[in-house]
């Protein structure tokens, strides 16, 4: 009725799912109804519009008045100097049954509108059940609770999308810490942290594997890399054409993957049915080792029967065997009638062994395949005590980041595959991956850094076909304009929090239905931690304040001003800095610091 302090206007004009309405004359911009004031036409607040027992809501998109439109069929349907609102319809409630998406009857000229109170609020967000979870407050009502699904979450994938300093860091902290509560003991969710984030904020709910953690190491076993993998890590090639080199090589890890098929502690394999991308533990350095001799080698006689050996090498320590070096023409000793051109490769691969950078990859600790297999990895990272792990990549080198991740989700992803009906995994038990900075290792088309793209084709497989098997991914960035367009195309909730860049702003408008794209205008002026939410997981397009995280996640930016008018450190410890460079080790305290009493300024 128009006599409710709730009026607002009236409707006068319906395009599909937008209206535009006429605000009354009478109505204040901030009219106090119940006790409470209320901002009206304010982008991304909500109205009512009655039609009997019928409730249609809507989420206002854009306000105005008639004479500063500049728009002549605007102003046909609405009066000079008129205030206007421009709404799209996202849901409705009928009699006492909670509020759905979608519209069945649309309105029509001359339907009230009414402002949208708490008690609507409650029938729009009333929604309860087992898989709702609170992860805030809405900003339109600081005392109602912001839930959303986790089922939507892990089924239909999502992305957290936010400039740096918007509170993005804060937000996947608290968004894990709800999935991981006590009404979820049974959580599984795996963290991959680029830059060691997450360690501290979630000591409590996660189990942390790092590669200069001596408790919990994090390792990825060069074996369970595919052949074209392998290939690529240590040679550089990327080339789908195949050297008489790469021939040599796959024969021999094909060879060695077969002989110890009997003896897997994984479950015994028949040769016949293997092949070299096998996820099957070899000796890297044996491989090494055998090409190595077959180059260095020399004979004493021209039968080649007899090597001319000075001293026998070692695989395991990366030592070479010495000949005697080839006499001069026809002379003794003699190099092997057939020359053996593994020259290049030979020295690549000792490259990548001696480099310490690698050791998490090329030294798998007991990961042979008979004291400890893949599946006492992956139990490992997913069936410990705590819901959430995090795999801490901090220190691996960035140009590998690719292949580590996407090794990484195809072991998870394959085990969540082949164990889709088995109790206590699959789709009995759903794991959820969260790809922090994902646009670093994740690109737009491919490009950049990345040629290969193995994290892309990993976690895309992931986003197409891990709902019908148990596994979800969420991918976090800072910049949406530089992700991969399938992986943010297969989110079906996104929390968009502050955003100024234009190009990021398109690319989250360019995901929402042209309806909601209003809402994204909204993106720069939203505060720290407040975020846009749209998608599956929430009942309707929300602004929800998330609270802040203790303790934080160590994203937070130094302080200039504090530390530069601070005390200056004398005799810092630069030769220790120099040495963590080279090995690759951060210490927790770097010690022989002292402090005397000059000013920094």
């Amino acid at each position: 009725m128009k006599t409710d302090v709730t009026y607002l206007g009236t409707i006068r004009r319906v395009i599909g799912a937008k209206v535009l309405v006429e605000i009354a004359r009478e109505i204040t911009s901030s009219p106090i109804i119940y006790g409470k004031s209320y901002r009206l036409g304010q982008i991304g607040s909500y109205i009512r519009i009655p039609l009997g027992f019928l409730n249609l809501y809507g989420i206002v998109s854009m306000v105005g008045a008639s004479e500063l439109m500049g728009n002549e069929d605007i102003e046909g349907v609405i009066p000079h100097g008129e205030r206007w609102i421009e709404v799209q319809l996202v849901g409705e409630s009928y009699g006492k049954e909670g509020f759905q998406r979608g519209i069945s009857v649309f309105p029509t000229i001359d339907d009230e509108v009414h402002v949208v109170i708490d008690e609507d609020l409650n029938v729009i967000y009333g929604t309860s059940g087992p898989a709702m979870v609170n992860i805030g407050t809405h900003a339109a009502s600081e005392s109602l609770p912001a839930n959303i699904d986790i089922d939507k979450i892990v089924t239909r994938h999502a992305a957290i999308l936010g400039s740096t300093g918007s509170g993005k860091s804060n937000t996947v902290a608290g968004l894990l810490k709800a999935l991981s509560s006590n009404s979820f003991p049974n959580a599984r969710i795996v963290v991959i942290d680029p830059h060691g984030e997450y360690s501290a904020a979630l000591q409590e709910q996660a189990q942390v594997f790092s590669i200069t953690d001596q408790t919990n190491p994090l390792i990825v076993p060069y074996w369970a890399l595919s052949f074209d993998e392998l290939m690529w890590f240590f040679v550089g090639r990327s080339s789908a054409n195949e050297t008489i080199q790469d021939t040599a090589v796959r024969e021999y890890i094909f060879t060695k993957k077969m002989e110890i098929c009997s003896r897997l502690k994984a479950g015994h394999l028949n040769p016949e049915d293997i092949t070299a991308d096998s996820p099957i533990p070899f000796s890297i350095r044996e491989l090494w080792y055998k090409f190595d001799r077959e180059f260095r080698v020399t004979y004493t006689d021209m039968a080649r029967t007899s090597e001319a050996l000075e001293t026998e090498g070692d695989a395991q320590i990366l030592k070479s065997a010495k000949f005697k070096p080839p006499g001069a023409g026809s002379s003794a000793p003699f190099k092997p009638s057939i020359q053996s051109n593994m020259g290049q490769y030979v020295n690549k691969i000792l490259g990548r062994l001696k480099d310490k950078r690698f050791d998490f990859l090329l030294k798998p600790s007991d990961y042979d395949g008979v004291t400890r297999d893949l599946d006492d990895l992956i139990s490992s990272w997913i069936n410990h005590e705590k819901s959430i792990t995090v795999l801490d990549l901090g220190g691996i080198p960035f140009e590998i980041s690719d292949l580590i991740v996407g090794v990484v989700a195809r072991i998870l992803f394959e085990s969540m595959f082949w164990g889709r009906d088995m109790p206590g995994t699959g789709r009995d038990r759903p794991l959820l991956l969260v790809c922090e900075e994902a646009h670093s290792y994740l690109p737009r088309g491919g490009g950049g850094q990345f040629i290969v793209g193995y994290a892309s084709h990993s976690i895309r497989r992931i986003c197409k076909e891990g709902r019908k098997y148990g596994i979800g991914a969420i991918v976090v960035s800072q910049r949406p304009s530089e992700l991969d367009e399938t992986i943010l195309s297969q989110c079906g909730t996104f929390f968009a929090l502050r955003l100024s860049n234009g190009e990021d702003q398109g690319r989250v408008r360019s995901t929402v239905p042209d309806s909601l794209a209003g809402l994204i205008e909204l993106l720069p002026a939203l505060r720290t931690g407040e975020a846009i939410v749209l998608g599956d997981a929430v009942p309707i397009p929300s602004r929800i304040r998330l609270p802040l995280i203790e303790p934080r996640p160590k994203s937070d930016d130094p302080e200039p001003a504090k530390s530069w008018s601070s005390i200056r450190v004398a005799n810092v410890a630069y030769d220790e800095v120099i040495t963590a460079w080279r090995l690759q080790n951060i210490k927790p305290i770097i010690e022989g610091g002292t402090q005397n009493g000059e000013n920094s300024g």
